[in-house]
């Protein structure tokens, strides 16, 4: 297998397959370092149109939670790289230990990666597949389908509306919105999922004598955001338009492209980080 150099977190020049799929993944060294680990460690594999890889991993995936690595630590990481990146894998280990060591994904394993499925889309990148090891046993999510990088997810507007407002939140961590328009959409976000949330705190039964909702200050308020920032505007009307009571099958491939769009303004700095 042809293989190339890149850079990896500490400076250093390291020697990767081409192909990063699971059936490669201990050729890579940082993850055979925690094929034997006693704790539970994630990995994140990039790779780039260029057939870059880069590893993310060290201090900022220690944890099990950091299968899904908040989103503005991976902002601040890819600004750094100056990569556009359109693939990643996750792996992590399950622990060598008597109670633990086996290669059977959990519950939360599964559900962790939907979910990072989702949050890498909003940056343009396709999580390909997600792989448990336990010292040289490995298993792939995809190949014994628990996870698709294509699969659809069938979700009402408001958990779409809810799902934008925590990754802006988080992006706003490291991002510099203060006075932008970006600020005033997450203002008005938040005060919109705020009276939607008021409504589903009522139990079932009071609802049915209520009518959902309409905030008009919120349209009236997203209207008034104008910007010659051409993602911005695209989120803007695209909340314009979303029904919070309808239901929606939103397919990554349709969510990937402005993701790319979004992660080359941080690529390359038009969006400044604090």
């Amino acid at each position: 297998m042809s293989c190339i150099c890149q850079i990896d977190r500490r400076g250093s020049l390291m020697s990767l397959p081409t192909s990063y799929i699971a059936v490669d993944i201990l050729s890579i060294e940082e993850i055979k370092a925690i094929s034997t680990k006693k704790y539970e460690q994630a990995v994140l594999v990039f790779g780039s149109g260029s057939n870059k890889l880069k590893v993310l991993c060290g201090d900022n995936c220690q944890e099990t939670w950091a299968i899904m690595p908040p989103v503005n630590v991976l902002i601040q990481w890819l600004s750094q790289t100056k990569i556009c990146f359109q693939e990643a894998i996750v792996v992590h280990n399950h622990p060598q230990v008597p109670w633990h060591g086996e290669i059977i994904p959990s519950d939360n394993d599964v559900v962790s990666t939907e979910f990072l499925k989702w949050q890498l889309a909003l940056l343009g990148i396709r999580l390909t597949d997600h792989t448990i090891i336990s010292g040289d046993k490995k298993q792939s999510l995809a190949e014994i389908k628990l996870y698709r990088h294509n699969s659809p997810l069938k979700v009402s507007g408001f958990e779409i509306k809810r799902f934008i407002y925590c990754f802006l939140v988080q992006a706003s961590v490291v991002v510099e919105t203060t006075g932008s328009v970006l600020d005033e959409l997450i203002d008005a976000l938040e005060k919109n999922l705020d009276r939607i949330r008021q409504y589903y705190e009522n139990p079932h039964c009071c609802r049915i004598f209520k009518t959902k909702p309409v905030d008009d200050k919120f349209t009236k308020k997203l209207l008034t955001l104008g910007t010659s920032d051409t993602v911005i505007n695209k989120l803007i009307n695209f909340f314009i338009d979303l029904d919070d009571g309808k239901r929606f099958k939103i397919k990554p491939e349709k969510v990937i492209p402005y993701g790319l769009e979004l992660q080359k303004k941080f690529i390359s700095a038009t969006y400044k980080l604090r």
